[in-house]
């Protein structure tokens, strides 16, 4: 994963003219006279790394970020970073040494635990709450646990809009989104007219081919290896 959206950028702005030879290439997402090019090539190389994942069915490439929560009297329920995708369990007072792990069943069976909601102290366990996606933990913090900090890893959205954010594949698979990436820019930037379907659909396919590692079809037939038809 050596190539990053930066270098998408430019080799879109490349394929589509925008930038000729590698003396011109850009060396941030800034540029006053070609910002409106930037801005669309950054959104559609994200759409295409998104419909490249879609249509081979491979779970998307995830990162890995870090948070805290902050211990408040009598709260239960805590925010986590908008960014959130999972939550690696345990958070950790890395002060006190002290961890908060994953109720076993999560919400509906902490609910089922202390159905008056009324246990208080330092938290032991906690669960993401169901209705809202809040940290919820199994006790109510006193003043004697106000201010704890809880580190927690997170895995969150891989998104690409810094230069530096690598693209999740390889640079064979990279080499073979560019026409697909310049395809989607075409018809972002200059309409329809300019966009070309089959060299799109052909560039996404072979890009998904080459990201699972098969190999193309020879032959659509239904009747192949079927064993049915003239002998």
């Amino acid at each position: 994963m050596s190539k990053t959206l930066l270098n998408a950028v430019n080799e879109v702005l490349k394929r589509v003219g925008l930038i000729a030879g590698d003396a011109l290439l850009l060396q941030s997402l800034t540029d006053s006279g070609r910002q409106r090019a930037i801005d669309v090539a950054v959104q559609v190389i994200g759409e295409g790394v998104d419909e490249l994942f879609t249509v081979t069915g491979i779970e998307k490439p995830q990162g890995q970020a870090q948070s805290t929560v902050v211990l408040t009297l009598n709260t239960r329920a805590y925010s986590l970073a908008s960014d959130l995708v999972r939550l690696r369990f345990p958070p950790i007072d890395k002060t006190n040494f002290q961890y908060v792990f994953d109720f076993p069943g999560g919400y509906e069976a902490l609910l089922v635990y202390d159905p008056t909601q009324s246990f208080t102290g330092l938290p032991f366990y906690a669960t993401i709450r169901s209705t809202d996606g809040l940290l919820y933990v199994d006790r109510a913090p006193t003043a004697q646990d106000v201010g704890r900090v809880y580190t927690y890893q997170y895995d969150k959205d891989l998104t690409l809009d810094e230069a530096a954010d690598p693209v999740p594949f390889n640079d064979v698979v990279f080499r073979a989104m560019v026409p697909a990436w310049a395809q989607l820019w075409r018809r972002d930037f200059r309409g329809t007219k300019d966009f070309d379907r089959d060299s799109y659909t052909m560039s996404l396919a072979r890009a998904g081919r080459l990201l699972t590692k098969r190999e193309p079809r020879t032959s659509y037939s239904p009747r192949r290896g079927s064993g049915i038809g003239p002998r």
